[in-house]
């Protein structure tokens, strides 16, 4: 048995009516995202959508001849394989799980069905991939403009954010996919964060010490990305948020109930 209200853990789950929502979790089943795992690869149709309720994927982008290279997570605030909402059956990135959950799974088809005939469900997605595209886009901005040090405190907000933790469990080879620099490099600008006590780490672990002045490091891309997802969901809490009680962006009138999955 599912614990009541789990889907609204899932932002774009809490966005929706709770008779829509009820509907999509009907067909669906909470599964979970075992850490390290690459749940869809590149260039392969992928059968299934996920919505996180726990922990986060990075989404890859394979480079021949070259390191991969992270461009995007996606945790609670929203959902992968989008291209699924497009009906394009094949994926241009790899997803694999840096941090373990679970996520309420349903498949390409069920997901499809479902858009042919809600239009907030339209609506809500249509929205959330928009956002997706324009953070892809600031992401480009952020490589090409921004220093290590900046994309670092960057990134250690974007996971806070995603697990609501300060404590970290993750490699210095995570970070380095998701800045797209050597492992060296992101050790060099973790001792000088350590060294100003901004945190505490080890090898696999680390710990936010002074997130006040991470976010005064870190690059206009974070609050850039937050920022567009507020747009896409004016009534959005932050993605640091426990669970969300209220819906994130209302396009019906009804309000969310407890609902319980299969």
């Amino acid at each position: 048995m599912v614990q009541k209200n789990l889907s609204l853990a899932n932002q774009l789950m809490a966005t929706l009516p709770s008779q829509e929502r009820g509907l999509l979790l009907a067909h669906s089943e909470l599964v979970e995202l075992e850490l390290h795992a690459v749940v869809c690869v590149a260039g392969e149709v992928s059968s299934h959508v996920w919505f996180p309720v726990e922990g986060f994927v990075s989404i890859i982008l394979p480079v021949p001849a070259a390191a991969d290279m992270a461009v995007a997570q996606v945790g609670r605030e929203g959902m992968f394989h989008t291209s699924a909402v497009f009906d394009v059956e094949h994926s241009a990135f790899h997803s694999r799980v840096q941090a373990a959950g679970r996520a309420f799974r349903m498949t390409r088809k069920t997901l499809q069905q479902h858009l042919q005939h809600s239009s907030c469900l339209r609506e809500v997605l249509n929205r959330y991939a928009d956002a997706r595209l324009s953070q892809l886009a600031q992401q480009t901005v952020c490589l090409n403009h921004h220093s290590v040090v900046q994309r670092l405190a960057r990134a250690l907000l974007m996971t806070r954010d995603r697990l609501s933790s300060k404590e970290l469990f993750l490699t210095h080879e995570v970070f380095s996919l998701m800045l797209g620099v050597r492992r060296e490099s992101v050790t060099q600008a973790a001792i000088a964060f350590q060294r100003r006590g901004l945190i505490s780490y080890s090898r696999g672990y680390v710990m936010l010490l002074d997130e006040a002045a991470l976010e005064s490091i870190a690059c206009g891309c974070y609050k850039a990305d937050l920022h567009t997802y507020a747009r896409a969901f004016p009534a959005a809490r932050d993605m640091g948020a426990t669970r969300p009680e209220v819906p994130v962006f209302s396009c019906c009138e009804d309000s969310p109930a407890e609902v319980t999955s299969r």
